[in-house]
């Protein structure tokens, strides 16, 4: 609480701050100010708004999805923000399909203009902030979720590609994620925490943090590969995948953080013809029979 006093006060401040009572009663909804960062604040910074955004700005629209990308906030909150934000103009609901069963989340002119807010809060994250990364922090299951929403599925052959991530260094209280898969195909991007039952083209092993570091473009993916990350399986593939998931550029160049890239990459709910360099630590590829399948299945937001 402000306990000075202002010699000669401001006519802004005069107008700006109400009586002490008043907008302790307000603070919850309202900071009682005109000013346009106030108003625009009220809106777009509370807890976990920013995040909703973002993953709508990814190409992400049912409520599953959204929630699989803030495995944190809980179903009744994030409900409660979604409905805020609609109220305020800054999403809509849009029928799901021809025959209207359930519906998605999609942002607004208004929504839309908040992209260049988030394009600034992230390089600001990207200069400031990366010495707040805790290993707490460092969840595999939000790195592949991140990681299937940046593949560029017009680069990806005309099959399925099976990538199988066996991470170190991982918190204790996420273990559970400690080895998962992406399933990748034109179509779509598949996210498994149990075995597909599909033969491997290419297994992922290192520590989380050096995945993190190459997923937020704070390390090239050509210093780690081979060395700190290793890589086991189909060598072609290997070649190809770091232009897939955006690590690195068609012409081997390290590929712009996610927050700075074009554009959404194009996410699905339920080749390159120049590759980089041969990675090294590679070894023969391993192949196994189909297995029944246990993939996620999506669940809807309950009716409004």
């Amino acid at each position: 609480m402000w306990t000075g006093r202002l010699a000669l006060p401001s006519l802004f401040f005069g107008l700006a701050i109400p009586a002490a009572g008043d907008y302790i009663g307000h603070m919850s909804a309202s900071y009682g100010q005109f000013c346009p960062i106030a108003k625009a604040s009220e809106i777009f910074a509370t807890r976990w708004t920013p995040l909703i955004v973002r993953e709508l700005m990814t190409g992400v629209h049912s409520f599953n999805d959204i929630h699989r990308g803030l495995p944190l906030i809980s179903r009744a909150v994030l409900i409660a923000r979604l409905r805020e934000l609609e109220d305020h103009g800054v999403i809509e609901r849009r029928p799901r399909g021809a025959e209207g069963a359930g519906h998605d989340y999609w942002l607004t002119p208004a929504g839309d203009g908040l992209r260049v807010v988030m394009h600034a809060l992230g390089q600001w994250g990207m200069t400031y902030t990366h010495d707040r990364i805790k290993r707490s922090d460092l969840d595999p299951a939000l790195l592949i979720w991140g990681l299937r929403k940046r593949v560029d599925l017009s680069s990806l052959p005309d099959r399925r590609v099976v990538l199988r991530f066996e991470f170190s260094g991982v918190p204790a209280s996420r273990t559970k994620f400690r080895i998962m898969w992406l399933i990748l195909g034109r179509s779509g991007v598949d996210v498994c925490m149990k075995d597909p039952g599909f033969a491997i083209d290419l297994t992922l092993r290192g520590n989380i943090r050096d995945y993190v570091e190459v997923y937020l473009g704070h390390t090239n993916w050509r210093d780690v590969a081979g060395t700190a990350l290793q890589l086991d399986g189909d060598l072609q593939i290997a070649r190809a995948f770091p232009v897939w998931l955006r690590f690195e550029t068609v012409n081997g160049l390290n590929a712009p953080a996610p927050h700075l890239s074009a554009g959404p990459a194009s996410v699905q709910t339920d080749h390159s013809d120049r590759l980089p360099s041969d990675p090294s630590g590679m070894r023969a590829r391993s192949s196994g029979g189909p297995r029944a399948t246990d993939r996620r299945r999506a669940y809807d937001a309950p009716p409004r």
